[in-house]
């Protein structure tokens, strides 16, 4: 009987440890969002120029910017200049980034001559990641530049 009863107070005990670790670990992989906490805020312009605003938030203690791109605006190739101003107006963070493209929709060999796409978002998309957050009430800009990353030494 005691046996039975030592059994089962471990396994309630292995239980709650093992909700208690997922709903930690749940947590800490969520990020904040940091445009709509106010923390910073995004160039007032840019709503304008991209279809889809970035995302810009916190996890792990770094600044992520990330977004998508409708097929019109990556066309031509080119990539994403990403860039923080500190509210002093000095550039805290920049970047330059590739975006990824959707893989391109094929046509089957069906009767009907149909095409099979990416069953995922069709979007290009784009992210960096910087070390750390810049100074609160900084604005962080995106761009879309049609050129290709500079070699190193072109400037």
């Amino acid at each position: 009987m005691k046996f039975a009863v030592m059994t089962l107070k471990l396994v309630q005990s292995v239980l709650v440890c093992g909700i208690l670790v997922a709903a930690c670990s749940g947590c800490a992989s969520q990020h904040k969002d940091l445009v709509q906490t106010s923390y910073v805020s995004l160039e007032p312009t840019l709503a304008a120029s991209l279809a889809h605003p970035p995302e810009v938030y916190e996890t792990d203690g770094e600044l992520v910017v990330e977004g998508r791109l409708d097929s019109g605006e990556v066309a031509k190739g080119g990539h994403i200049d990403v860039w923080v101003k500190g509210p002093d107006g000095t550039t805290v963070y920049e970047a330059a980034v590739n975006f990824r493209k959707p893989p391109a929709q094929t046509q089957t060999g069906g009767p009907r001559g149909g095409y099979r796409g990416p069953r995922t978002n069709p979007h290009a998309t784009y992210s960096v990641r910087f070390p750390g957050l810049p100074p609160q009430g900084s604005v962080v800009h995106v761009k879309i530049d049609p050129q290709p990353h500079a070699k190193t030494g072109d400037k």
